[in-house]
């Protein structure tokens, strides 16, 4: 241990002789390691906020929609689609055992209009069991209920971005307000919380109706057709179960034969999430490999300032071995240097990662920048790394100079 403390000390003595040299050798790797940790930090960032709001849209929950199937004919380019209905939903409610609740929903777009104000909106009909489905909480007044759908009630719901919308201001208090909604008269019965954005969609610009009152009044008269059906499974491990049985009814309902391909799409919120989890994961990783380019240019810089500082200390090199120094020793004096050079870079590098991290994420559309010890540990642990490879074949150089020819050197 006193022989290491030594060592560094006569490395840290060697690069503070040079210290303009030094800073600008370690600047590649503090680049290098800060890049990487900023990137990161971005990317797990991002990544947790997707996860965050796909897990906000509701617990076990299995999502089915209608399927369109292209193909080409004679006139060209075909879509066909079978689409969803009440008595899909009525199937699933009566023999899908493993599912606790039940949403249908009917999507349309429409003009909403307020106080000579107009704005497009996507309007949903929901049932009373769509905001537990999918997790939606009130912040004002109360949601759809059974008795809306069977008397067809011109009630509204709506999310905290179509408040601001209308309103102009998030913060407003629509309840009891009447808006319109192609032409026809709704009264705002419920204000939602905010859950703002999965993927393209803003949850924030939610406009919900009662699924009836959707359907006989913007789809036309005597439509039983629905856009999607949300299910509440009764547990996570019967998830894959509830998927099969939810696939095996409506295929028998919409008589599909043994090898047709489904005209449905049953969406389980695990797999989604899996495959968004890898996806982010996949980005982070290319984002800090490409940062991980200047550590390599960093290391380099350091293998070329040490070549230069064996060439320098040539007369050094050879005195201490004069006087009795081993091979061994100056490997290590020199590998120290090359160390203690990276290992500094790396620590400079973390700090500015850091501050880098909270700059780049609002750059990449991300609200929160997560960095995490393990990103900080393996960032350091390379830089390190870069040190001792780099350094290697300079000290290796230095060692093996011939004392006599090393003391004749000018």
């Amino acid at each position: 241990m006193k022989k290491l403390l030594m060592v560094l000390r006569v490395a840290l003595g060697a690069l503070t002789r040079h210290k303009t040299r030094s800073f600008l050798t370690m600047l590649g790797v503090v680049i290098g390691v800060g890049a990487v940790i900023a990137l990161v930090a971005a990317g797990e960032g991002a990544k947790a906020q997707v996860v965050s709001q796909f897990e906000s849209l509701g617990s076990n929950l299995l999502t089915v929609s209608a399927w369109t199937n292209f193909g080409f004919s004679r006139g060209g380019l075909q879509q066909s689609t079978n689409e969803l209905t009440m008595d899909d939903v009525e199937a699933i409610d009566a023999l899908a055992t493993s599912v606790a609740l039940v949403a249908p929903s009917y999507s349309t777009n429409a003009t909403m209009t307020y106080a000579g104000g107009t704005t497009s909106a996507s309007i949903t009909g929901v049932t009373a069991d769509y905001a537990s489905v999918n997790n939606w909480q009130l912040a004002r007044g109360r949601f759809v209920t059974a008795q809306d759908n069977e008397t067809l009630a011109s009630v509204v719901v709506l999310g905290p971005g179509m408040v601001e919308d209308l309103f102009g201001s998030e913060s407003a208090n629509p309840v009891g307000e009447t808006v319109r909604i192609s032409r026809q008269n709704y009264e705002v019965i419920g204000v939602l919380e905010s859950k703002g954005s999965t993927g393209p969609q803003n949850q924030d610009n939610a406009v919900m109706i009662p699924l009836r009152t959707a359907q006989l009044k913007l789809g036309g008269a005597g439509t039983t057709e629905v856009s999607s059906i949300s299910l509440q499974v009764r547990s996570a491990e019967e998830m894959d179960l509830a998927q099969a049985q939810v696939t095996a009814i409506l295929r028998a309902r919409h008589g599909l034969e043994s090898g047709a391909e489904n005209d449905f799409r049953v969406q389980n919120q695990a797999d989604i999430l899996t495959s968004v989890s890898e996806t982010s994961g996949t980005f982070t990783t290319l984002l800090a490999s490409i940062a991980a380019i200047s550590l390599l240019v960093g290391g380099i810089g350091i293998m070329n300032i040490m070549l230069v500082s064996v060439t320098e200390r040539t007369r050094e090199v050879g005195l201490r071995k004069a006087v009795g120094a081993k091979r061994g020793d100056i490997l290590l004096q020199f590998l120290a240097e090359a160390v203690v050079l990276s290992g500094i870079g790396g620590l400079m590098g973390v700090a500015l990662g850091v501050v880098g991290a909270q700059v780049i994420t609002p750059l990449l559309g991300g609200t929160e920048a997560l960095v995490t010890g393990q990103s900080v540990l393996l960032a350091v642990a390379v830089s390190l790394a870069i040190g001792v490879f780099f350094g290697l074949y300079p000290a290796n150089r230095a060692a093996a100079l011939n004392p006599i020819d090393a003391l004749r050197y000018e």
